[in-house]
This record gives structure tokens, sequence and C-alpha cells, in this order.
């Protein structure tokens, strides 16, 4: 029977203080780090909101349970941010993200300084899981993947605490922090299996499970679920069906095997192709050597990478996002510099001619590079005009970071006060909402069958009627045809208003369409609404 500390035998006591970098390169490193926190500052303040993030502040204008996409943190940090400065600015929007990216930072730093008891091993890891380009670009985001990092983090700190102190009760810690990660996102739940695994595999820890101390944590990440659970009870089980349909895959198994490697190429854009071919190479060492003699500590952070594998695997038999995974690579880093660390200093072939501080040199270069090039663009714009314009919303850096707050300059100036602004796309309303003077509460108004939040919010449209409606949206307003239904018929009387037109090193590269509606019939040529929240066919 285990008691509430466990003692490690010889083999599983941490590593010893390690014979570390000079203390140049470790300051080198920390000023890498700095300057990848400075960045995000920049980004924080400077950049207006993307699409995404106008939806969330969106959110966090109508607190509740839980969302139609997703949980909830992301809007709860965003309401606490605003509340505290009183504004709404992206500052004030991404600030917590902003603060929850240097202390994940940390908590990296931490966890592998912990379980290996070496500073520059340590700083390292912090540094390349910094320097992945979906890290760089999105670090400080309003995102539900910000939240949800930290929170996994602050999971797997309280594990490897576990580790060192043989204190049971840090399952308590374990389990309020994966709760809280289930509320920063769905995929927050697998926090739970991945420490089912690593106690199942660690012959030392294994017993554990027969102890109170690893149920009540369970118990205690459960009660997280409860908001979540009970939203969806009261809305007709939405979020479920909104995942089955967004991650259902083509019937076609070609298509589905090219869907698969297309995911798995993503993740070369994401993580960098040096660094994943670092973390391929050394995962695969690791996993070996732990197989049958299994590390306490690089059995962990093994345990903690089992959304690369799943999420690898979904990817072949339905729709799988290339950032959903992307929490396993904050154990797996740490790992990897670790045993390419380790196999340099035993003097292993493939490490010592592969690993030196040229490929690290070569692979924060393959990082850093693309993503100054996504800045450039979306700050000089690197393509001509007459290009750009043909590639319009497949060009997703110019789609959405130019003209939206422009955008909400001039549809502000065309609002009366008697106008109900609409659009008919969600992350129309979210950035109309954020980006027109006043901040309107702006209504989805399309015929098209999937549900949004907004519909949550609006699920009818009866109490339009009569009203005069300002109407937005990236593609002209035309009367029904067989080919597509549309809600010009739905007004007495359309006026279409100059259309707003997003510039480019002086051209016009794409036009928002505005028209004012009159006297809004809901009911006739044919009934809008109310919207149900499943998906229909």
């Amino acid at each position: 029977m285990y008691t509430r500390r466990m003692n490690f035998s010889a083999d599983e006591k941490p590593l010893e203080e390690a014979p570390g970098k000079s203390d140049g390169s470790i300051w080198l490193v920390l000023a890498a780090l700095i300057a990848v926190f400075a960045w995000r500052v920049c980004f924080t303040v400077g950049v207006n909101l993307i699409p995404d993030e106008c939806s969330y502040w969106a959110w966090s204008r109508r607190l509740d349970w839980s969302y139609l996409d997703n949980s909830g943190m992301v809007a709860y940090l965003i309401r606490l941010s605003t509340e505290l400065f009183g504004s709404s600015t992206p500052l004030t929007v991404r600030f917590p993200f902003l603060v929850l990216s240097g202390f994940s930072s940390y908590l990296l730093y931490r966890v592998s300084f912990i379980l290996f008891q070496d500073h520059f091993r340590a700083l390292l890891a912090a540094l390349v899981f910094n320097l992945a380009p979906l890290a760089l670009l999105g670090g400080s985001a309003a995102a539900h993947d910000n939240a949800l990092i930290f929170f996994w983090a602050l999971s797997l700190w309280a594990a490897a605490r576990l580790l060192s102190s043989g204190n049971a009760r840090r399952f308590y810690v374990i389990g309020v922090a994966a709760g809280l990660a289930i509320q920063s996102k769905y995929t927050g739940v697998l926090a739970l299996p991945c420490l089912l695994i690593f106690l199942l595999w660690s012959g030392q820890h294994r017993g554990l499970l027969r102890t109170k101390e690893p149920w009540i944590g369970a118990l205690i990440a459960s009660l997280f679920a409860i908001p979540i659970l009970w939203w969806n009870f009261t809305h007709d089980w939405a979020s479920l069906y909104h995942i089955l349909y967004i991650g259902s895959g083509s019937p076609s198994a070609s298509q589905r095997l090219l869907d698969g490697l297309g995911y798995h190429l993503a993740q070369f854009a994401l993580v960098s192709p040096l660094f994943y071919f670092a973390l391929l190479i050394s995962l695969r060492s690791a996993l070996f050597r732990n197989l049958f003699k299994p590390q306490s500590a690089q059995v962990l952070l093994l345990s903690f990478g089992l959304p690369l594998l799943l999420f690898g695997v979904l990817a072949f038999k339905g729709h799988v996002e290339a950032n959903w995974a992307f929490m396993g690579y904050f154990s797996t880093t740490i790992l990897a510099v670790q045993t390419i660390a380790e196999g340099r200093v035993q003097g292993h072939k493939a490490f010592r001619n592969r690993f030196g501080s040229r490929f690290l040199k070569w692979g924060a270069i393959f990082a850093v590079g693309p993503v100054l090039l996504v800045v450039i663009h979306a700050w000089l714009g690197l393509l001509p005009a007459a290009v750009e314009r043909k590639f319009s919303k497949d060009d997703r850096i110019i789609w959405e970071t130019k003209g939206w707050d422009g955008l909400g300059e001039y549809v502000g100036g065309l609002k009366d006060s008697t106008d109900v602004v609409a659009a008919d796309s969600y992350q129309l309303c979210a950035l109309l909402e954020f980006n027109v003077p006043g901040n309107p509460k702006v209504r989805y108004l399309a015929p098209w069958r999937r549900p949004t939040q907004f519909d949550v919010w609006e699920p009818s449209f009866d109490n339009l009627k009569g009203s005069t409606i300002l109407f937005v949206s990236a593609r002209p307003l035309e009367p029904s045809s067989a080919a597509l239904t549309t809600i010009y018929e739905n007004f007495r009387r359309v006026e279409a208003l100059a259309p707003y037109k997003v510039m480019y090193h002086g051209e016009p590269v794409r036009e928002i369409y505005i028209y004012r509606g009159y006297e809004f019939e809901p009911f006739s040529p044919r009934r809008l609404g109310p919207r149900s929240l499943r998906y229909s066919p």
C-alpha cells in the first residue's frame, strides 16, 4: 500500500545538477525568450483583433455557462480584463492571454528543471516551444488554446511536483488544473487520460491507483465539466452535434487519406520543419527506451504527449484542425531537448552529428523566417494588388488583418439611430460589434441552416418585424434563385449603399457590400426562424 508520500528508488531519482552551459549561453537563451515576449507585447497592442478574437469578445458580452463552439474560459478571461480596464481594445482583450503566455513559459521551464535538474536545458526547451510558428504568431491571441496551454502546463507541473515530492495530495492540484483546462477547451479533458496512462505505465506509481487521491483529483476535474453539461442539457446538446458535424470526415477513403496527410504536413508548419524532425527522432528514441524499462520523468512527458498520437490517428478518420493537438508539444519539447542533450553527452552518433549548435541555429531560422514573412505581408503586403485581388479570401493573412477597423468606422457613419445592424456570417457579426463605434449588438441574418452562437442568443427573427436593417455581407445581396436562397424578398424595399472597399497598395482588392432593407418581414414570403441549434443536412 502506498503512503501519501512516495520515495524514489535509486534509479528513479531526479538527475543531479548536470554540468550546464556557460553563463553566456544561458543569458543568450534568456535574451531570446525576452525578445519573444516583447514581440507578443507589440502584437497585443498593435494588431487589431482578428475575426475569431472578435467572436470570443462577443461571447464575453453575453456570459453563459458554456457556448455552442466550446467551453467558456476565453470569454470569462476577456470579460474580467475588459471590466478591469474599463474598455474593449486589442490590449484589454488580449491582456490575460499575454500574461498566461509568460506563465506558461515559466511552467515549461519549471517542469523541465524539476524533472531533470538542468537550468540550461530547461530554458532551451522553453525557447524551442516559444519559437514554434504557432506560438510566435498566436501566443498572446485571445483564443481557447492559450488558456488551455496554461492550465495544461499547470497540470503537468503539479504532476512533476508529485514525482519530486512524493506528496499524493498533488493529485488535487492536478484535478483543479485539469478542470480549468476543460473549461478552456474541450480537448483539455485529455489531461486525465494522460495522467492515467502515466500511472499505468510507470511501475513505481501504478500502486497509486489503489489510493483515494487520484480518484478525488479526477472527481474535482469532473466538477468543472458540470456547467458545460448543464448548458448542453438546456440547449438540446448543441455542442455535441457541433463537434460531430465539424469532426465528420469525407466518405471517400482517398480523401480521408489526403486529409490525414495534410494534417501531418501542417504540423511541420506549426512547429517548423527542423524542430519537428528533431521531435520525431528524439521521441522515437525515448519511447523505445521506456517501453520496458520506464523512467518516471520521461514516461510522464511521453504520456502528456498523447494528443499528438490521438489526433494524428483521427486525422485519417475525420476532420481534425491542425492546432487541436498543440498542447501535446508542451511535454514532448521538454523530452526532446533532454533526450538530444543526453544523447550528445553520451556520445550517441545520431544525436552528436545531427543536433549540434548549427542545427539549433537553422531550426530557429526555419521557425522564425516564415513568421517574419507573415508579419511583413500583413503589415506591408508582399503581393502586387492585381495578384492579391485574385486570391481574395484565400489569402487568410490579408483577409483576417486588413480592413475590419475601417469597415467598422464606415458602417458606423452609415448607421441611423433606428437601424439594426445585421450580417450573414458570425465572424462578420462579431467584427462589426467590436469595430463599429458604440459596439452595437449585431444580428446574424442568413437562411443557411448551420447554427452559430448568435442563434443561441437570438434564435427567432420575429422581434425584427418592421425594422430597418443595415445589412452587411461579403457578397452581393441578390433576389433568391434556384441556386441560392437569400433574404432579399423579406424586405419591402432594398437600397444598395456604396460598398466598403478594402485598400491594398492604394488599390481596392475586395468589397464588403452594404444594404439598407426597409420593413423587414420575417414571416413572408417564407418563415425565417426560429432557428434550430442542430445541424441540418
